[in-house]
């Protein structure tokens, strides 16, 4: 040991303490270069994570507003739309096709929408009757074929979807679990 003292300098016990001490002094010097720097970043992640985390839960509440907002505006949809066929403004094949497509894009669970099946059955009557430009691109004797065939089923289920409409006018969404 001796030695390996000598081939550095040191020869008496103050050179020692000298020795350590520059030692030390080095090696605090190292560690403040490697350790202040590591801290540092750790905490830019820190505020980063915290940040992605705002980030998050803002863009969780936006969704839950945008989804509130599209609930809210099917669900006027449907009372509006219902009370059009209450108080005859609107045809009751029209109105079961509009609050068919609009139940549908609410996903609501099965035991919600078995209330409505009857739209889902009327529906799948008049669905191939054509609409829009391929009505009007109709002849006018498949036109009122096409209207005598509708005219019908409206006949076969009219108190029915009457019924149905009346308490669709009150549809409010079903509170989730």
């Amino acid at each position: 040991m001796a030695c390996a003292l000598r081939r550095y300098g040191v020869t008496d016990s103050g050179n020692i303490y000298k020795l350590v001490g520059k030692l030390m002094f080095y090696l605090i010097l190292v560690a403040v270069v490697v350790i202040v720097p590591l801290a540092a970043y750790t905490i830019y992640l820190l505020r980063k994570v915290r940040q992605m985390e705002q980030e998050k839960a803002q863009a969780i509440e936006i969704k839950q507003q945008q989804d509130q907002q599209r609930v809210d505006y099917i669900t006027e949809s449907l009372q509006a739309i219902s009370l059009s066929v209450i108080e005859e403004n609107l045809n009751l094949s029209e109105a079961t096709i509009r609050c068919k497509h609009l139940l549908d894009g609410l996903f609501l669970p099965q035991e919600h929408r078995q209330r409505y099946a009857l739209l889902d059955e009327v529906f799948e009557q008049i669905q191939g009757f054509a609409t829009h430009n391929e009505r009007r691109d109709l002849l006018r004797d498949e036109r009122r074929r096409q209207d005598q065939a509708r005219e019908l089923i409206e006949q076969q289920y009219q108190d029915k979807l009457i019924a149905l409409f009346t308490d669709l006018r009150g549809f409010q969404m079903p509170l989730t679990r």
